[in-house]
């Protein structure tokens, strides 16, 4: 009883990353860092000295988080819903070639999005529009491909005996399909999270005058070390709450799948 109770504790995968995380950190602010690859502190701050640097930079990171984050959740959730949608239809209207037309588009993902952003600023322009457009071109494919997939797992023995019900096409999707779609939608939505938050910040870096993206480029262009590391730190806060939210969302809607990810 007493290891049961106390096995999260101590367990690898909950501290493992924690303890290699503190190790970094002190061997950065020692320097053994810059020791043993030759950086510089002008290249590379002491994490004490980006401490220090953010009351200074807090107004510019509130300024760029609020021009990179409305981008990105529009265009996140465009794309979840277009996604979503599109892979709806081919289940509905073609389930013969809705997994060839999914494997197409995952093929879209393996496009550089250095030369998208350009691209899309010739019909759009620069600022908002364009960053929700390249969030969304890079988020689509993945919630077309992985809705397509959920939609089509579906148990034969239901499907059985929804068709000896003579059940409709649109009622077997309501029942069966939506249900067991839920996880693949969710994986779908953590790992557009990332893919979101990447084509806001390279478009903003490629083409932008505003925003994290370009904050982080100006600043070490600039050698402003410290400003640029406090935007990518912000950066990645961003990211890490935004999926952990997501994976709060997965536990409310499919609670059983997250415990049996635990299981394994």
């Amino acid at each position: 009883m007493f290891t049961r109770r106390f096995q999260p504790l101590v367990s690898l995968t909950l501290w493992g990353p924690v303890v290699v995380l503190l190790l970094a950190v002190g061997s950065w602010q020692l320097g053994v860092i810059h020791a043993v690859f030759g950086f510089q502190t002008f290249t590379l701050p002491y994490p004490s000295a980006i401490v220090e640097g953010f009351p200074e930079t807090a107004p510019r990171l509130a300024a760029a988080v609020g021009q990179t984050l409305p981008a990105a959740v529009v265009g996140y959730l465009t794309a979840m819903l277009v996604g979503l949608g599109t892979a709806s239809l081919l289940t509905l209207r073609a389930p013969a070639a809705a997994n060839r037309i999914a494997l197409f588009l995952a093929s879209a993902n393996a496009l550089p999005i250095a030369a998208i952003a350009p691209l899309l600023a010739l019909w759009v322009g620069s600022g908002f529009h364009l960053k929700v457009m390249v969030v969304t071109v890079m988020c689509t494919p993945t919630m077309i491909v992985y809705g397509v997939r959920g939609l089509a797992t579906v148990d034969p023995t239901a499907l059985e005996l929804m068709a000896s019900y003579e059940a409709r096409p649109f009622a077997v999707f309501r029942a069966l399909r939506v249900p067991s779609a839920l996880p693949f939608v969710l994986t779908a939505m953590k790992s557009c999270v990332v893919l979101a938050l990447i084509g806001v910040i390279v478009t903003e870096v490629v083409i932008g005058f505003q925003g994290l993206g370009f904050l982080i480029i100006e600043s070490l262009g600039a050698f402003r070390t410290v400003t640029g590391w406090l935007a990518l730190l912000t950066n990645a806060a961003l990211g890490i709450g935004w999926y952990l939210l997501v994976v709060l969302l997965e536990r409310l809607i499919v609670p059983w799948e997250a415990a049996a990810r635990r299981r394994w």
